[in-house]
């Protein structure tokens, strides 16, 4: 074969190898309609492992705040609500993640709450700001663990030095419906409805729906 044919030979080899601009055009489409059918599945796959993370770690503060009852006569702990925001200022309670802090293997000398009151989705500085991303409900302060909830609300509502609005009354609810620990917003959306993680009185964590407006 002399010099030209293996020229030609060469340059047929080039034109089969190479992709035409209309193949690699077809090929970057599939490329970008492939990415655009995982990222919504990914993303799902992601908020529904934090969602379950989520009601590990109260699970795990509901057996938390078991032990710290055992540890005191059978009673709950008092904290704070909002610690941010303490109902009476000037005898505040303690942040929940304080006090039961210990029970979950809190470093000592820190005031860094540990981890398990911090949840994955938490992206609203619940967690920074009030030392847990789970509200602790206040109601239960100083009660029996196993015993429920009965406690007594007020509310008022004044403008301009003129009450508007003044009720009370009572929650009664049994252990089983009594809920420790919740997620203070709604961190993990959910479609139709939104809804808070909670783990209830006797251990067990589920979703708590928010119910929809009129």
């Amino acid at each position: 074969m002399n010099s030209t044919e293996g020229l030609f030979a060469c340059r047929a080899r080039r034109r089969i190898n190479a992709f035409s601009l209309l193949e690699l055009l077809v090929v970057m489409g599939i490329i970008v309609l492939l990415a655009a059918l995982l990222v919504p599945v990914l993303s799902r796959a992601k908020t529904k492992t934090r969602s379950v993370a989520c009601v590990n770690q109260l699970r795990q503060l509901g057996v938390t705040a078991r032990l710290y009852a055992e540890d005191n006569g059978g009673r709950l702990p008092a904290a704070e609500l909002l610690p941010s925001n303490p109902t009476d200022p000037q005898h505040p309670l303690p942040r929940i993640s304080d006090i039961l802090g210990p029970y979950v293997s809190k470093v000592a000398g820190t005031n860094v709450s540990a981890p398990v009151f911090k949840c994955p989705a938490d992206n609203d500085w619940f967690y920074e700001v009030e030392g847990s991303s789970y509200q602790w409900n206040a109601g239960l302060n100083g009660h029996r663990i196993d015993f429920g909830e009965d406690s007594r609300f007020a509310a008022v509502i004044v403008s301009n030095g003129v009450t508007i609005l003044q009720t009370n009354g009572n929650i009664t609810r049994v252990a089983e419906s009594t809920p420790l620990f919740l997620d203070y917003d709604d961190f993990h959306q959910r479609a139709p409805q939104s809804g808070k993680n909670v783990v209830y009185m006797d251990g067990h964590a589920t979703v708590f729906v928010t119910p929809s407006g009129p």
